[in-house]
């Protein structure tokens, strides 16, 4: 049976035999020693999800004052069937992600087909190749249990296994830049070791040609403007030794908008990947507290969303107070408190615990929970009701699922036996939820629906007319407003048509009209 690879759009693409990897092997051979021909140094990008992808073509598109591009990048992505399609889908000049923005299409077009310096590869030989390598390897946190993520651990074998593979293929003067969210000490404690282990096999003296190891790490916003978030933002860094400090910055000078967004360096690489998971576990506090305050403003008839502007007026104090919503979802909120706080006793041998921290992912986690409470104030038996989710990507016009709170929305949902259909207008598989047929047309959703959630901000929902909803329901149903989505003209339009309207911190359009 052959074995494929199949892309979300369904088209299937054969895995690659060992006749075919014998002549990717030569292709990359040739393709480096002519891009090396030209003064380009050589960058492999380690992983090709959301943030690898748009990385490696961000690198790419960076050029010198005569416009000449500083680097060739090879993106390398795993022969696996569920993601080999990457390779073939971005050497066509396609980006594998769906996105607002619309610089993502024309970055991919721009590097791949027009400028011809990136190129997606699965053999991992092409990592002894290059210059420099961008880990952008995905590193999960394990919950096992939902709602208590102080259990939470990190398993780091898929990461370990990657790190091994740079080790026994990359040159001795290569730069490892790790760019994926790790935990607090990851660099030393677990990528030096094994460079360092890989290099002894070899024969390579450790002593003379030491690992070559920074960590930088990303704030991707994977929205409408997903490159600029990769490109156009600041950026903390730190290395092992001189030497790696000194090619990390000398990289991401050439890459980035370093001008304008000038770089940050920490002492250690212990620094710079403490200073990612306590930003985003910061992030995921402000988004806790401001649950706790949306549930009691729902109960005094208070809208939540006018008190935070309110509050936000003072600015450099707190002008970055967050907004409740449906959930946290994504790749970092979630699990960034987690690998800190795993990584404390299992890296460093420290006692303790980031208790704050922790019980803000188990507020976040559980936080879809409240939207099906304001289901059950209407509707207090669920069974048989027909419910419309509109929205199962975590972030309004993506189409990234990563952690969605939709998913645990849904779940429970189902739990208490509604019937639920689910729309987006980005996703067209929900690898999470693969039993979940997602519709990308309203009209496979909404009819007869007792129940429309919106519950991601997707523009094509904002812009939504309430008639053309409830005619398309061809019932009143209850309209659900997760995160400030509707405006209140809308909302007294849903009530005119006879509609409830209920929303998470909405206390203030309880009363009907």
């Amino acid at each position: 049976m052959l074995k494929v690879s199949i892309a979300p759009d369904g088209k299937e693409y054969p895995l690659p035999s060992e006749e075919d990897a014998q002549k990717e092997r030569e292709i990359l051979k040739q393709i480096t020693a002519e891009q090396k021909a030209l003064g380009r140094k050589i960058v492999a990008v380690q992983g090709l999800g959301f943030v690898g992808c748009v990385m490696a073509t961000v690198v790419a598109d960076a050029t010198d004052k005569d416009g000449n591009p500083f680097y060739f990048v090879h993106g390398h992505q795993r022969a696996s069937q569920r993601s080999y399609w990457k390779v073939p889908v971005i050497n066509s000049g396609i980006p594998p992600v769906n996105s607002s923005d619309p610089e993502v299409p024309a970055i991919f077009h721009r590097t791949v087909v027009e400028k011809k310096n990136f190129r997606a590869t699965s053999e991992e030989s092409v990592y002894g190749l290059v210059d420099i390598v961008v880990v952008d390897i995905q590193l999960d946190a394990t919950k096992p249990a939902f709602g208590d993520a102080e259990k939470g651990y990190c398993d780091i074998t898929a990461f370990r296994e990657g790190i091994r593979t740079l080790g026994k293929h990359i040159q001795p003067e290569c730069l490892v830049l790790v760019e994926t969210t790790v935990p607090p000490g990851t660099c030393e404690k677990v990528v030096k070791p094994i460079l360092e282990e890989e290099f002894t096999k070899r024969g390579i003296d450790i002593e003379k040609n030491p690992p070559l190891i920074a960590h930088s790490y990303e704030r991707v916003m994977p929205g409408a403007h997903y490159v600029a978030s990769i490109r156009d933002f600041w950026r903390v860094f730190s290395g092992v030794n001189p030497k790696s400090i000194e090619l990390c910055r000398e990289f991401l000078s050439h890459v980035l908008d370093v001008e304008n967004y000038p770089l940050t360096q920490l002492d250690s690489t212990n620094a710079s990947e403490l200073a990612k998971t306590m930003e985003n576990s910061y992030r995921a506090v402000n988004i806790a507290l401001t649950l706790e305050w949306a549930k009691f403003a729902e109960q005094i008839g208070v809208d939540i969303f006018k008190v935070r502007d309110a509050i936000r007026k003072r600015k450099e104090t707190h002008d970055n107070l967050l907004r409740p919503s449906l959930g946290v979802g994504g790749y970092c909120l979630t699990k960034d408190p987690v690998l800190a706080n795993w990584a404390m006793k299992s890296l460093f041998g420290v006692e303790g615990s980031l208790d704050f921290a922790i019980k803000a992912v188990n507020t976040n986690d559980t936080m879809p929970l409240h939207t099906i409470d304001i289901v059950k104030s209407v509707y207090p038996d669920l069974k048989n009701l027909k419910i419309a989710v509109l929205g199962v990507s975590y972030l309004e016009d993506v189409g990234d699922t990563r952690h969605s709170p939709s998913k645990t929305l849904v779940e429970f949902l189902r739990k208490d036996l509604a019937i639920v259909k689910t729309h987006d207008p980005y996703v067209e598989t929900w690898p999470e939820m693969e039993e979940n047929h997602i519709q990308n047309d309203l009209n496979n959703v909404l009819p007869e629906s007792d129940v429309v959630i919106f519950a991601v901000g997707h523009s094509q929902y904002r812009k939504l007319d309430p008639k053309y909803v409830v005619d398309l329901c061809k019932t009143k149903p209850l309209i659900v407003d997760c995160s400030n989505f509707l405006s209140d003209e809308t909302i007294n339009i849903y009530k005119d048509l006879g509609c409830k309207v209920r929303g998470v911190g909405k206390g203030h359009i309880v009363n009907e009209k």
